[in-house]
């Protein structure tokens, strides 16, 4: 089946697909006409995706640091789904909470650390192995983050990211000619659960909109059109990127000692 543009249907695993930019992913390829597997480790999440879209949704609750679930879904979903699989996007993550290097357990930055960097890892080994192999066309996103280029206090998840950013350019260059893109999107302070968990109550986000020129949060919705336009046949000579999605975080960092980004009278900083 194709779409109006006569351009191949989007059939995507997404890890972590069931909440945050996973789930923002999972539904804007559902709304275009794609088809969507989601591996995830919460079932309350999953079930309310396939209520959604019980006919464009298949969902396999599991691990992505477990490489027999990553084989079996791979099996499962290609049998289920009714398109050939031609995307993958790795959202799957743990949060950090924030610490110095003499407060953090060598157990947390493992989990942590394996949480981003081992749990892209494997789904790109397992998926993009099979996107290789087929040598139809298909493509990666992995989900790094502005704390790979401007890191803070949470060593692990930003170390994890970072790797994710290197992994990302090594994996496009070793599948170039297989035909198989592999990008990734570096979103600021978004607007999801992982930012916004339940047990910290409300938060304040002061700081962080300090910090973004465009002064508030991303938006998941904002984040997956960019993983969608890299999915999609439209970014066919982008491989190797890491996309920033950041409301100008990045770009930002050098007017802070300037005095800031509304600063009219600038400020000549000590060096």
């Amino acid at each position: 089946m194709k779409n109006s543009n006569q351009e191949p249907m989007l059939s995507v695993i997404i890890t972590g697909g069931a909440s945050g930019i996973g789930r923002a992913v999972a539904e804007l390829v559902i709304e275009r006409g794609g088809c969507v597997g989601v591996l995830d480790l919460d079932p309350e999440k999953i079930e309310d995706l396939l209520k959604r879209f019980p006919d464009r949704i298949k969902a396999l609750k599991g691990s992505v640091l477990d490489q027999a679930y990553l084989e079996s879904a791979w099996a499962n979903l290609s049998a289920a789904l009714p398109e050939p699989i031609n995307g993958l996007v790795n959202c799957a993550g743990l949060p950090q909470k924030p610490c110095s290097i003499e407060e953090m357990e060598l157990s947390e930055w493992s989990r942590i650390l394996d949480s981003h960097l081992t749990g892209t890892f494997l789904p790109c080994k397992i998926f993009g192995g099979k996107f290789a192999s087929s040598g139809a066309g298909s493509a990666i996103v992995n989900l790094a983050s502005v704390l790979a280029f401007r890191p803070g206090p949470v060593l692990a998840y930003a170390a994890g990211k970072s790797g994710v950013v290197n992994l990302t350019s090594a994996l496009a260059v070793h599948w170039a000619k297989n035909k198989v893109r592999v990008n990734a999107v570096a979103p600021g302070w978004t607007d999801t659960p992982f930012l916004r968990p339940k047990e910290r109550g409300e938060r304040d986000f002061t700081p962080i909109l300090r910090s973004t020129p465009q002064d508030r949060l991303m938006k998941p919705r904002e984040i997956a059109e960019v993983i969608y336009f890299l999915l999609s046949p439209a970014a066919s000579a982008i491989t190797g990127s890491t996309i920033p999605c950041d409301g100008g975080v990045i770009a930002g960092s050098g007017w802070q000692p300037y005095g800031g980004f509304d600063a009219t009278n600038f400020v000549t900083p000590h060096v």
